[in-house]
């Protein structure tokens, strides 16, 4: 079926609605459109991949689609969980042996206590407290207790064959694959968990760390350069955020997005709130929409918008966070996928005090 629709800068471009697939992209004065094939019901993606970016229309909450990824006979079902910012998950998109390898891997590299400074560095003189046991009240006064590791897609066949099932979900261009961070491995012990944050920055925050133009010049990027001053660093341009859960957690330890879906004047009231428990919501999972832990399940969000193919402005409902597990462990590991803003998007501004 075709849509005509405005696109950015007033362009009209014309859509095509694959099961509800749509891939907005905005090339004046052609608008190239991707298909995929579909037959009973089931979208193959297999085909060659995008140029650009492109996302899934959500359709409608439980909107569901049935997807093939790989050249087995496996069906993948994708369910609409949010339309702003558009989440899907999809049960059972990992394997067994894939969760328990994963987690195998990780174990053997190492992992670290993560991470709990906020980035504007507030509490950096807390950087080196030993986090490894705590009790529930010395847990519950950081924003993030947890221990985690990074694995290269390109270390194991199975992760390489994991990032090939990623590209095709989320349609991605091949010239994205240079740009992937690491999968970030997770493990979540009693009282572990991790307030609500956003996985991606936005565009007054500086420059795209993955920008050719900045990494020419020389400076730190990505997550070795989070520690760093705001204003002497690059930001994240994570488009898109694919979380795998990787056990049963006995209870507790799901996600929860507090933003997901609300109306603009209830964004503006958390926006502008200086409460102390402004992050916290993952302290009861609540409120906003909770995704609970289920071993093999992935869960797909976009934090950005798509800006004529590239990356756009910040979805700014795609705060999320990582609620308390209560009994148990809870293991997940996470893809970042990147991108940069369009090239007509001035880079001189955001780069002047450098």
């Amino acid at each position: 079926m075709l849509r005509r629709f405005v696109g950015a800068l007033g362009i009209i471009s014309i859509a095509v609605f694959v099961n509800e697939c749509v891939y907005f992209h905005f090339e004046a004065p052609r608008t190239r459109i991707h298909r995929v094939e579909e037959w009973d019901d089931v979208s193959s993606l297999l085909g060659p991949a995008p140029d650009r970016l492109s996302y899934w229309d959500p359709v409608t909450i439980n909107h569901t689609r049935r997807l093939q990824l790989d050249d087995t006979d496996k069906v993948y079902t994708m369910r609409t969980l949010a339309i702003d910012p558009p989440i899907f998950e999809i049960e059972d998109f990992l394997t067994d042996e894939e969760c328990d390898l994963i987690i195998k891997m990780a174990a053997e590299r190492g992992l670290e206590a993560s991470d709990f400074t906020y980035l504007d560095g507030t509490n950096m003189h807390e950087r080196n407290k030993d986090t490894s046991q705590l009790s529930a009240d010395e847990a519950d006064s950081i924003f993030r207790y947890s221990d985690q590791t990074w694995l290269r897609h390109t270390s194991s066949r199975q992760l390489r064959e994991l990032y090939t099932r990623v590209q095709r979900l989320a349609q991605l261009p091949d010239h994205i694959l240079p740009q992937i961070e690491p999968m970030q491995v997770v493990k979540y012990k009693e009282y572990g968990h991790y307030e609500s944050h956003y996985d991606s920055e936005a565009e007054h925050q500086g420059p795209c760390c993955i920008d050719p133009a900045i990494r020419g010049k020389g400076f730190m990027t990505g997550i070795s350069a989070l520690n760093r001053p705001l204003e002497n660093r690059c930001r994240l341009c994570r488009f898109m955020t694919i979380l795998y859960y990787l056990v049963d957690t006995e209870e507790g330890g799901g996600t929860v997005f507090p933003l997901a879906d609300t109306t603009e004047e209830e964004y503006i009231a958390w926006f502008s709130s200086n409460e102390p428990d402004k992050y916290k919501q993952t302290r009861t999972c609540s409120p906003g929409l909770a995704v609970p832990p289920k071993k093999r399940k992935a869960v797909m969000w976009y934090n950005h918008e798509v800006d004529r193919g590239y990356l756009g402005p910040r979805q700014k409902k795609s705060l999320h966070g990582g609620c308390n597990v209560i009994k148990g462990q809870k293991w997940i590991a996470n893809h970042w996928i990147s991108e940069i803003p369009h090239p007509d998007v001035p880079r001189s501004p955001a780069t002047g005090h450098y």
